[in-house]
């Protein structure tokens, strides 16, 4: 097998450190190259996208972080000397707790600050992350799914494209607060009063439906309204859920009324 180039400048690496000059302060850079493309190896979190923190949390060896980090192979970084490597990665090493960012933003957009006027669809696929992917994925795809123009599949993986090239505080800044909004949402949907079954019911299988979740909820709202599921799945999710306020009362005042009837 024939064994990569390296330019001369990684070998020198751990004693020529460049020095890069900024307004506050000298800040320590440490930078490489390799088949001559250079790379600068980031000492802030600012610096890695999200796309590279999925790959660096995976990566159990020095190799495996620095391809992480530059996007080249594993099996040309496998060559650099162990000691050159500890050397390259000391930057990444130290990086600490990612940084709290306030305001964050997405490929230039803001943060929707009240997703409950969005599309009820975004909160039923957010739902369902948990099932697909892991938590640090799962924050990635939750921003795609609120940041994307719009609700269909191709929308949201063209946007978690985007997304993984971000700037990972800004990621984890936009999940959080996302994941604060839904929070909320899903407390609304607990108070909302479970159905009071009369034993009938339950003897004939009435709880049987609740293995269809999601879809029998939306095929109920379509039906009461005479529109098509989809039309539903396009509601706000501040729609779906007054809707499913008034039900739930509306059921609960029937099925007293026809008690008292039934005493008659």
């Amino acid at each position: 097998m024939a064994r990569y180039a390296y330019d001369a400048y990684v070998l020198r690496v751990a004693t020529e450190i460049q020095f890069q000059q900024t307004d506050k302060s000298k800040v320590l850079k440490t930078a490489i190259k390799i088949n001559g493309q250079s790379i600068d190896i980031p000492d802030e979190w600012g610096e890695v996208t999200f796309g590279q923190f999925l790959l660096l949390k995976d990566a159990d060896t020095d190799a495996k972080i620095l391809a992480a980090i530059t996007g080249f192979d594993v099996a040309l970084c496998k060559q650099i000397d162990v000691d050159y490597l500890n050397a390259i990665l000391l930057p990444i090493a130290e990086l600490g707790e990612v940084p709290t960012v306030d305001n964050p933003l997405i490929c230039g957009k803001v943060v929707p600050d009240n997703i409950g006027r969005m599309e009820y669809a975004r909160k039923v696929n957010c739902d369902s992350l948990g099932r697909k992917y892991e938590s640090e994925e799962m924050i990635g795809r939750m921003v795609a799914v609120y940041l994307a123009d719009g609700i269909e599949d191709e929308d949201i993986d063209e946007m978690y494209g985007k997304v993984l090239n971000e700037p990972l505080p800004d990621v984890i800044g936009a999940g959080k607060l996302l994941s604060d909004q839904l929070n909320k949402l899903r407390e609304s949907e607990e108070k909302i009063p479970s159905p009071q079954y009369e034993s009938e019911e339950l003897r004939a299988g009435i709880k049987d439906f609740a293995k269809y979740g999601v879809f029998g909820l939306v095929r109920g709202i379509a039906l009461r309204y005479g529109c098509k599921i989809e039309e539903v799945y396009n509601w706000s999710y501040n729609s779906v859920l007054l809707e499913l306020r008034y039900s739930s009362e509306e059921s609960a005042y029937q099925r007293k009324l026809n008690r008292i009837l039934s005493k008659k």
